[in-house]
C-alpha cells in the first residue's frame, strides 16, 4: 500500500491500518485515501478549538473543495485535532485532497459523495442541535441515533459498496448498499457504546439522553447495544454476498464484524472494559483466513460470535 496513506492510517486508525492493506493493491489506495478524507471530517466535526461558525465555516470549504478541485485546500490545512496525528492528518489535507481527485471516476465519485454527505449531515445535526440548545448531536431518540449513525458511517458503507461493487466489475451488489448501511450503522454503535464512558467524561453524548421520568440511562445503553447487535447480524449478509473467491474484501468487511462482537459481549458485561486486546484480534484474523471462502461455515462463525462473544472463540493453540 502507498507509504503515505499507511503512515497515516497507522496514525489515525489501528483497526483500519491493519484491515486496508489485507485488499487488493488498487483497491487497497482508493479505500485508504476514501478513509483519510472521512477522518479529516470526522476531525472537522469533533475538533475542541473550533467554535460553531468557524466548524460550519470549514465544512464550506471543504465542499467547494471537493467540487472545484484542490485549489482552496490549502486554506484548509490547519493543524487541528485532538493529537498528533490527527493534527498532522490535517496538514496533509491538500495532498489527500489531490490523490482523491487523482483516482479513477467510479472510486473519485463515491468518496466524494460520501464526503459531501456526512459534512451535509453532521451540519444539519448542528444546526438542530442550536434549535434545541443542547450539545452536538442532541439524540432524543432510537430513530436520531441511528440518523446520527448513518450520516457518519452509514454513508461509509454506500462508498464502500459502490468501490466494491466497481472493483468486482458486479453491479449487483448495488441493490444490496442497505445492508452495507447496516453494516456501517452498527460498528458506529459499537464505537459509540465502547467510548461512552470516556466521552460522558469529556462533555459528549451520542446516545438518547435520559429524561426525569423517562428510560434510564442503563436501558437506552441496553437497548443500543441490541441495536448494534442486530445491524451487524444484517452486515453479515453483506459479507456473504461478495463472491467466496474474494477473500479480502470478505476479511476487510467482516472482521469489524468479529470485534465489533466481541467488543459488544465485553460491554455487556462492563462498560469500562469493552475494548478488545491483541491476542482476540490476532485470534480472529487467523480464523477468518481460513473460513473466508466457506460461505456456511463463516456465517455460522460471525453469527455465533455475535450471539456469544469470546465464548465463539476457539482457544488460542487450537487456531
Amino acid at each position: 500500500m502507498d507509504s503515505f496513506i499507511a503512515g497515516h492510517l497507522q496514525g489515525v486508525s489501528r483497526t483500519y491500518a491493519i484491515l486496508v492493506p489485507m485488499l487488493p493493491r488498487t483497491l487497497a489506495d482508493a479505500v485508504g485515501i476514501a478513509y483519510l478524507l472521512m477522518r479529516i471530517v470526522d476531525t472537522l466535526e469533533d475538533a475542541p478549538e473550533l467554535d460553531t461558525d468557524t466548524r460550519r465555516a470549514k465544512f464550506a470549504a471543504l465542499e467547494a473543495a471537493l467540487r472545484d478541485g484542490t485549489a482552496l485546500a490549502a486554506d484548509l490545512a490547519d493543524p487541528i485535532g485532538e493529537n498528533d496525528e490527527e493534527r498532522a492528518l490535517m496538514r496533509d489535507l491538500p495532498e489527500v485532497l489531490a490523490r482523491v481527485q487523482a483516482q479513477e471516476p467510479a472510486y473519485r465519485d463515491a468518496i466524494c459523495e460520501c464526503a459531501r454527505a456526512m459534512s451535509g449531515g453532521v451540519c444539519a445535526l448542528m444546526t438542530r442541535s442550536a434549535e434545541r440548545g443542547l450539545p452536538y448531536p442532541a439524540v432524543r431518540d432510537a430513530h436520531e441515533l441511528r440518523e446520527y449513525c448513518y450520516y457518519v458511517a452509514g454513508v461509509v458503507g454506500e462508498m464502500l459498496c459502490a468501490m466494491m461493487a466497481h472493483f468486482l466489475k458486479m453491479p449487483t451488489l448495488l441493490k444490496l448498499r442497505g445492508l452495507a448501511v447496516e453494516l456501517g450503522i452498527g460498528l458506529q454503535l459499537v464505537n459509540i457504546l465502547k467510548d461512552a464512558l470516556k466521552d460522558s467524561r469529556q462533555g459528549r453524548r451520542y446516545l438518547p439522553i435520559a429524561e426525569a421520568g423517562g428510560v434510564a440511562s442503563t436501558e437506552i445503553y441496553r437497548a443500543a447495544l441490541l441495536e448494534a447487535r442486530a445491524c451487524l447480524q444484517r452486515g453479515v449478509d453483506f459479507v456473504m454476498a461478495l463472491p467466496s473467491g474474494a477473500r479480502e474484501l470478505r476479511s476487510f468487511c467482516g472482521l469489524p464484524i468479529a470485534w465489533g462482537a466481541l467488543t459488544l459481549a465485553r460491554a455487556e458485561r462492563d462498560a469500562q472494559q469493552a475494548k478488545i486486546g491483541r491476542s482476540a484480534i490476532s485470534t480472529t484474523i487467523e480464523l477468518f483466513r481460513r473460513l473466508a471462502g466457506d460461505d456456511q461455515e463463516l456465517r455460522r462463525w460471525l453469527s455465533d460470535l455475535l450471539h456469544s462473544g469470546e465464548a465463539a472463540l476457539p482457544e488460542p493453540n487450537a487456531v
